[in-house]
């Protein structure tokens, strides 16, 4: 319609040039002809206008499009979908051209904008455009060398270090005039180019353009494309790589194949891991909905002390460890069992159609999986040889049996786990088969843990004050700090219930924090308030999953800095199986505590290794004698031989010595008798626990 318009246009201003070139033509007729040659510029200048109108319209229209593409991928998450999509379609390429062909379809699809490129840099000094896809084949620069601009070293070098470069009207004043130069020949009006990376240099480009018409791109369009880039750049450098390869198809079914065996094995043991071991599980249970003579069970394995092991030797003494563990249990391997390694240091067994007579003798399943757990605790009994040292391991295993009442799969690698729990709590080694008493026991637990994590943020925690006065002055030289939970529906649990729960979820790491510093800030409020009371200390209980953090000295000392609180007020009470348990890193951080100036107190004295040679060797200033010798020692000979050598050898170290468990006169009175001046004591003779406003009483009344 357009064409036959202008071509009548153009003929008509042909004929009036004709006639006007007669010399017998009156005024009249000259300004005829005048006025329909001004008629017909008015005529081309309305055709003008409207196309122009039209393609103004044409670009509303794909900007309502954007809009909608904004609401429906306005989040991050959308937009990984969507590169999510494209890369779905782009992993059925097998070579790089079939990659970057579908990479700009796919883009011009979802952008729809009038010409998507993609551009490798080659070595050549003119680079062709090898990759495009075009809304109007009139735009097409396919083999045509790249506009000028994007080949300006300049240029390039700011691309690389701020990724995309983008456009929205080459004709703004602020536009660079080569970039408006090099795309206006073209009839580009807009465009983003997006750099594609190779290393430290650009693989080349992808690059969107719109012609005509100026646009303002939207956010998402730039970050999608950004993002497109990026896992191009990834997806060329892997073609690359399987392009080097003679057989790219079997290479491929090779990688995969890998990669599927790793996700469903252990990378240590070459075991099935947990997922394989659950994808059999599920299996099994599907079976036994089906048939319900169809039963099985599971067999949960752990450890007892593999945390040790690993503190103690290190990992990779640890590794080699777990190596053998899972050799001596694959020994027992059968058609019907899957053996799996789940964690760190457990194991599970699935033991599938237990009713039939496997061993001949028609054994019952609970009879089968139990001789089962015997015999793999009878192997594991024997030595492991570990650098060089034959090392004795206990494990606990726990065992449930499938049964109709289940719902659900995993209820019975759960039951297992609750077993084997049951087990170790009995002394470990051995076994357990699962019942519902225990259940009922591991739900109180796991609730109680539950609550643990909400305890701080509710301020449920709070401490209390039991007093420590010198011996033979019976003047107050500090205070304990001990923690108490009031749970807001079962009341006061006592600590020796929640803090091993806190201990094993590793709660006791943020508790432990705010306990120090909880009882520094009241410290601080002692000084201020009784500055003539002295030096006031406060002997504050760590754990072992605290002193083996790698910035433990760090938070505590950042601690009493903020606190204002002298270093040397603080007494850290660490007991003997945290030292010996991890006596490397322990012995570290206790020079590094003394460093700067806290104090460290062995608690519990004697009711662990009491190696005497490490008190020689390792920077520790108080022994505390545990209660279990305090309160026999009025009436038994031993535990007072056992006292009396203690203080004799904190005596010959220069160490001070804190008496616990003082309950009665008589056991005061014989403290009392064996005379020393650096013995403290604390107890409920002296005092029981305080809370702040009843502490805040005692130092009032020791001034």
């Amino acid at each position: 319609m357009r064409e036959h318009l202008s071509e009548t246009l153009l003929s008509l201003f042909n004929y009036a040039n004709r006639i006007g070139e007669s010399e017998t033509l009156t005024q009249q007729q000259l300004d005829d002809l005048q006025n329909i040659k001004s008629i017909g510029e008015t005529l081309a200048n309305y055709l003008d206008n409207t196309e122009k109108e039209i393609n103004i319209l044409k670009q509303r229209v794909r900007q309502l499009n954007q809009a909608n593409l904004i609401r429906e991928f306005s989040d991050e998450d959308r937009i990984y979908t969507l590169i999510a999509l494209i890369f779905a379609h782009l992993r059925h390429s097998i070579n790089i051209d079939e990659l970057l062909e579908t990479a700009v379809w796919e883009t011009s699809q979802l952008l729809q904008r009038d010409q998507v490129i993609i551009c490798q840099f080659t070595e050549e000094d003119v680079q062709p455009i090898q990759y495009e896809a075009v809304s109007d084949p009139s735009y097409s620069l396919l083999g045509q060398p790249l506009p000028s601009i994007y080949t300006n070293p300049s240029w390039l070098d700011r691309l690389q270090k701020c990724v995309s470069q983008v456009i929205h009207d080459i004709n703004d004043a602020n536009i660079d005039p080569l970039f408006a130069e090099s795309l206006r020949s073209l009839n580009i009006h807009a465009a983003i180019a997006v750099a594609i990376p190779m290393g430290k240099r650009l693989w080349g480009l992808l690059i969107v353009h719109q012609y005509n018409n100026a646009n303002l791109w939207q956010n998402w369009e730039i970050e999608l494309l950004e993002r497109l880039g990026t896992q191009l750049a990834i997806s060329i450098h892997q073609m690359q790589l399987l392009v080097k390869s003679n057989d790219i198809r079997i290479e491929r079914d090779q990688i995969i194949a890998k990669l599927h065996h790793n996700q469903l094995h252990d990378p240590l043991t070459g075991l099935p891991n947990r997922d394989s071991f659950m994808e059999s599980l599920d299996i099994a249970f599907a079976k036994l909905q089906a048939d319900h003579n169809f039963n099985f069970a599971v067999l949960f394995i752990d450890c007892d002390r593999f945390k040790t092991i690993n503190e103690s030797f290190g990992l990779a003494i640890g590794n080699d460890l777990l190596k053998e563990i899972s050799n001596r249990i694959t020994i027992h391997h059968k058609a019907n069992y899957v053996i799996s390694r789940i964690d760190s240091d457990e194991f599970a067994i699935l033991v599938e159609n237990i009713n039939k007579d496997i061993n001949g003798d028609d054994p019952t399943g609970e009879e089968l999986v139990t001789s089962l757990a015997d015999q793999i605790l009878e192997g594991l009994k024997q030595p492991f040889l570990v650098d060089n040292c034959q090392l004795f391991i206990s494990f606990s295993i726990g065992i449930a049996i499938s049964d109709l009442e289940y719902i659900y799969a995993n209820e019975i690698l759960r039951d297992a786990h609750i077993a084997m729990h049951h087990s170790r709590n009995l002394g470990g080694g051995g076994k357990a088969v699962f019942n519902d008493n225990m259940s009922q026991g591991a739900r109180v637990r796991w609730r109680l843990e539950s609550d643990l994590h909400r305890a701080i943020v509710n301020h449920e925690f709070y401490l209390l004050y039991q007093p420590i006065v010198s011996l033979h002055q019976h003047k107050l030289t500090g205070f304990e700090v001990l923690l108490r939970w009031m749970h807001p529906i079962q009341g006061l649990i006592s600590p020796l219930e929640f803090l091993p729960i806190a201990e094993d979820s590793r709660d006791i790491i943020q508790i432990g924090y705010w306990v120090f510093e909880t009882a520094c800030k009241q410290l601080h409020q002692w000084q201020q308030d009784f500055p003539e009371m002295g030096a006031l200390t406060l002997g504050i209980n760590v754990s072992t999953i605290q002193v083996i953090q790698l910035d433990f000295v760090e938070r505590i000392q950042a601690i009493i800095t903020d606190s204002e609180v002298l270093p040397s007020s603080i007494k850290l009470e660490i007991t003997e199986s945290i030292l010996m348990d991890n006596i490397e890193v322990s012995s570290q951080k206790l020079e590094q505590l003394r460093d700067i100036g806290v104090q460290v107190y062995i608690d519990d004295f004697g009711t662990g290794y009491s190696s005497f040679s490490y008190l020689q060797n390792l920077p520790i200033d108080v022994l505390k004698i545990d209660r279990s010798f305090t309160n026999r020692v009025a009436t038994d000979a031993k535990s007072q031989r056992i006292i009396q050598s203690i203080l004799r050898l904190a005596n010959n170290l220069g160490m001070g010595v804190i008496i616990e468990g003082v309950e009665t006169a008589q056991e005061l009175n014989y403290f009392e008798g064996l005379g020393g001046s650096s013995i403290e004591v604390q107890g409920y003779f002296i005092s029981h626990p305080l809370d702040i406003q009843k502490a805040t009483e005692w130092i009032q009344a020791s001034i």
